[in-house]
């Protein structure tokens, strides 16, 4: 028995030295096993409030929540409705007469691509953002019936906790007694404008079908959201104060060029003596004793090092690289930035199509529909794929090559390489493409090994002579339909 026990102590003492309580795991700092809605309830405000401060007042900051959101959205995720060709047309008709102009903005200022670009940056810097559906008169000004509110996070009641009549609350959010989504207690201004009085701050409930909430979900159950960088605010922080540390120093020092020692000068009329204000190349005369020393500014020789260091752990923080956080690709090749770039594109696709999309894209998209079906103009639902912007190419002429030599070889079709180039938001994945694409007189097939040739010998004698222009070259400029045998939109399959 006494030898079971002590190997049994010896391997509870060998298991995770990470749970070690002693001398060397003092260095954790104190971490309680609560729930990620009691942490965002102590910290919602406050991380929000000085995210918000430091885009205002910190250029890094700025940057971050710039890039993010830019290179996320860019000229905005697309829809392509899944129907025949006569009623894609159609949706297409009346989703640019809405979603293309101010008609779909509660505030008349932008487009739907510009809400989403709005939505994505109160997400980077706020933490959230909500969508309110307005229904409003159709007229010459609004096609259809509905416009979209966004609004801050601030206007989520986050007060609103325990129970009710209708189940819980929490920070703001309704669910039902059985845990199921019901809806949002919203306030129907800004809780920190001035110029609202007290009594038009008692926030409202509004159902979930008239509320978007969009937010990156972090831990299962969150209800709120927390800015983007988090964990880069005190380098943020500390690295803007040690950047104006630096500057003064060097502007103060910049400022004497010499001081005299033992002048006669007594230093103006009034016979003070002294520093009156600093300007570049002051010499000072302090009467002490008969000799001139020249000022020996302090040096800041490891300061690029140190201000590389902290800027990597900053840009890390937001999900981004140093080169973007910075925009000082001085240090980049071909490579390097190839794999920077695969690696950050995983965190822009994940904010695509796993939060803008889904939280936004698809429910505009089904609250659009449901307005058309009101209003007349559809029958019956349709249904959409969502497209976010092409990622630019590196460099354009090897990353073409080797979109080609993979079309040759049969390990890719047009349709993918497209879609992975996002050359156009409407076409799909498929495992066999089938159409024609033109370039001046010059007809050739596609199939899914690529280029079959030309049917009318216009490379020669040889069919299969004419390699294949690739599109991202725009050798092709006109494409020819791509028409299902059902007569659906898409590709051939």
């Amino acid at each position: 028995m006494r030898i079971s026990f002590e190997i049994s102590r010896s391997r509870k003492k060998r298991a995770y030295e990470a749970a070690d309580k002693g001398r060397r795991g003092k260095a954790f700092r104190l971490a309680k096993s609560t729930s990620v809605n009691s942490e965002v309830s102590a910290a919602l405000v406050t991380l929000r409030d000085r995210s918000r401060n430091m885009v205002r007042n910190n250029g890094w900051a700025r940057r971050a929540v710039e890039a993010i959101t830019k290179h996320t959205i860019g000229d905005g995720i697309q829809p392509a409705p899944d129907a025949d060709l006569a009623t894609c047309q159609l949706v297409k008709r009346l989703w640019s007469k809405w979603a293309n102009t101010t008609a779909c903005d509660w505030y008349g200022k932008t487009t739907f691509y510009g809400l989403q670009e709005l939505a994505m940056r109160s997400i980077a810097e706020g933490g959230e953002v909500l969508i309110l559906r307005r229904w409003v008169m159709p007229d010459d000004n609004n096609p259809l019936p509905i416009q979209l509110q966004i609004l801050e996070g601030d206007q989520l009641d986050h007060t609103r906790n325990g129970s009710n009549d209708m189940g819980y609350c929490r920070l703001g959010v309704q669910f039902s007694k059985e845990g199921r989504l019901l809806g949002y207690w919203l306030f129907d201004y800004h809780p920190g404008d001035s110029f609202i009085v007290a009594p038009a701050l008692a926030s409202k409930f509004y159902p979930k079908e008239d509320v978007l909430h969009a937010f990156e979900v972090l831990r299962p159950g969150q209800v709120r959201g927390l800015p983007i960088g988090v964990s880069a605010f005190m380098k943020t922080s500390d690295f803007s104060d040690y950047e104006d540390a630096q500057l003064v120093k060097q502007k103060v020092a910049a400022c004497f060029a010499a001081f005299v020692l033992g002048s006669e000068d007594d230093g103006g009329e009034d016979g003070a003596i002294g520093i009156e204000r600093l300007e570049p190349g002051i010499v000072e005369h302090l009467g002490a004793a008969e000799s001139v020393e020249f000022a020996n500014p302090p040096s800041v020789s490891d300061y690029d090092a140190y201000a590389s260091r902290i800027l990597q752990g900053m840009a890390a923080g937001y999900g981004i690289t140093y080169e973007m956080l910075t925009m000082d690709y001085s240090r980049v090749n071909f490579t390097s930035g190839r794999m920077a770039k695969i690696d950050v594109t995983a965190n822009f696709k994940s904010w695509q199509y796993f939060m803008i999309v889904p939280q936004i894209c698809a429910p505009v998209w089904n609250w659009f529909i449901s307005a058309c079906m009101i209003k007349g103009e559809l029958s019956r639902y349709i249904s959409a794929d969502w497209t976010a912007p092409r990622i630019q190419q590196l460099d354009p002429q090897r990353e073409t090559a080797a979109q080609v030599d993979r079309i040759k070889a049969g390990l890719a079709t047009i349709s993918e390489t497209i879609v992975m180039a996002k050359e156009r938001p409407n076409i799909r994945r498929t495992t066999r493409v089938r159409g024609a694409f033109h370039a001046g007189n010059r007809k050739c097939a596609v199939n899914a090994r690529g280029w079959s040739g030309c049917p009318q010998r216009c490379g020669g004698s040889d069919r299969r002579a004419l390699p294949c222009p690739d599109p991202a070259l725009n050798e092709c400029r006109t494409r020819a339909r791509e028409v299902s045998p059902a007569g659906k939109c898409g590709v051939r399959r």
